[in-house]
């Protein structure tokens, strides 16, 4: 694989399952800084309060429908999460490996060693 293959992901570009995928409206608030209290706190509730009506669904509507149901929340949060991953990878592959950093691990040390000296020489 060539250093021409490795370019960024353009969105417009995907197959169109991917693209179908990128269209599930996405949930803005995830990324925000109060991100921990949403998955320390919200989600948590969210889940047992789902597992609730889910049985409720389930025991209240009879067979087909109750299937049908108590299939659309786990079913809704899956696209979001998938959506949520195929955004984080295209950004991941778009700042890792589409803009060709260069790598120069020698010159890192030497600009570290450096940096120490002068360190050195200022606490000695």
């Amino acid at each position: 694989m060539s250093s021409q293959d490795l370019n960024e992901i353009d969105k417009t570009k995907l197959p169109l399952f991917y693209r179908l995928i990128l269209k599930v409206p996405g949930v803005d608030f995830l990324v925000s800084s109060s991100s921990g209290i949403f998955w320390a706190i919200i989600v948590p509730i969210f889940l047992i309060l789902e597992f609730f009506l889910n049985f409720m669904l389930l025991i209240l509507f009879p067979f087909p429908i109750n299937i049908f149901l108590a299939s659309i929340i786990p079913v809704a949060i899956l696209l979001v999460c998938v959506r949520i991953s195929l955004e984080r990878f295209i950004n991941w592959w778009n700042l890792n490996v589409g803009n060709n950093f260069k790598w120069d691990v020698e010159q890192s040390m030497q600009e570290y060693l450096t940096l120490l000296k002068k360190k050195e020489g200022k606490d000695g």
